[in-house]
């Protein structure tokens, strides 16, 4: 299978290229990204801007699928000009050079920042719990909304040719080098309105991989995060505190984390791995996760 990853060289992007590259012989990886860094053996490296379709469209050319990563990942890197600018006309133009080129997949990168929790400015309450792919959204700012429009343009894609399009939707992504370091703090403090969700690295590039190779139809919209919070106290205590709202919702004490990944599960088949509570100093992640 002939795979274009964009923004295969920043945090995300390389450790999904590494993935696909080393999980099946018969894969062709091809990285683009505005800038080459280590480059790894096996996989080939196109240097291009994502808001040039011709120059997207020419790494696209004779393509199965396209997983697309290049962003601004956070709003305090770039202007909210600039950040929506790269995320949503990139987003555009990846979709609309993989329509020219007659690619029949591309898989994408939305945020769990859709929600509204995260880079907020005001809080709000939460209709139902764990939350799901069908609970209301409310971005707040650019990076956000950038987010929510990529999906809307995925989604069009598959309305307008039959283009298979994955949406994965993580929410902090982790290295094993933070988690080891969160495992040895004994977790985050749960001091402000917060999902305290994360996922390690390795399970969302397992993630991707699954949303490459997946026999499906359509289009899908995944949250993908660890089966477990990254505060160690329970969930309903942690929100008596911080969101007292929350914690009264039915269900929230029988709860590991409050955004359900089940979706992600049934689709893809895929399983989290890893979990701060049970890694060590190598990060490595040892026993099951309760």
């Amino acid at each position: 299978m002939r795979i274009l990853v964009t923004g295969g060289c920043g945090k995300l992007g390389a450790w999904v290229a590494r993935e696909l590259a080393a999980s099946n012989s018969d894969h062709e990886v091809t990285v683009l990204d505005a800038q080459i860094r280590n480059p790894m053996d096996g996989v080939r490296y196109v240097a291009a801007d994502i808001i040039s379709l011709h120059e997207v469209v020419s790494a696209a050319r004779d393509m199965d699928v396209v997983v697309h990563l290049a962003a601004v990942p956070r709003p305090d890197m770039a202007s909210e000009l600039q950040t929506f600018t790269t995320n949503a006309v990139g987003t555009f133009i990846v979709h609309e050079a993989a329509y020219l080129c007659g690619v029949g997949r591309v898989v994408s990168s939305s945020s769990v920042a859709v929600l509204g929790w995260t880079y907020r400015n005001r809080d709000f309450d939460l209709d139902y719990v764990p939350v799901d792919e069908d609970h209301p959204v409310h971005p707040q700012g650019a990076y956000a909304l950038s987010k929510l429009v990529g999906e809307g343009i995925a989604r069009s894609y598959t309305e307008r040719s039959g283009m298979v399009t994955i949406v994965l939707r993580p929410n902090w992504i982790a290295e094993p080098e933070q988690l080891v370091r969160v495992a040895e703090q004994g977790g985050r403090a749960a001091t402000a309105y917060d999902t305290f969700t994360y996922i390690d690295v390795r399970d969302l590039a397992d993630a991707f991989r699954l949303a490459v190779e997946t026999p499906l139809k359509g289009h899908h919209l995944l949250y993908t995060n660890a089966d477990d919070s990254i505060i160690s106290e329970p969930l309903v205590d942690a929100f008596r505190r911080v969101a007292p709202s929350v914690a009264q919702l039915d269900g929230i004490e029988d709860l590991a984390t409050l955004i359900s990944n089940e979706r992600a599960k049934q689709t893809l088949g895929w399983v989290p791995q890893h979990s701060w509570r049970r890694m060590n100093r190598t990060g490595r992640t040892h026993g099951i996760i309760p």
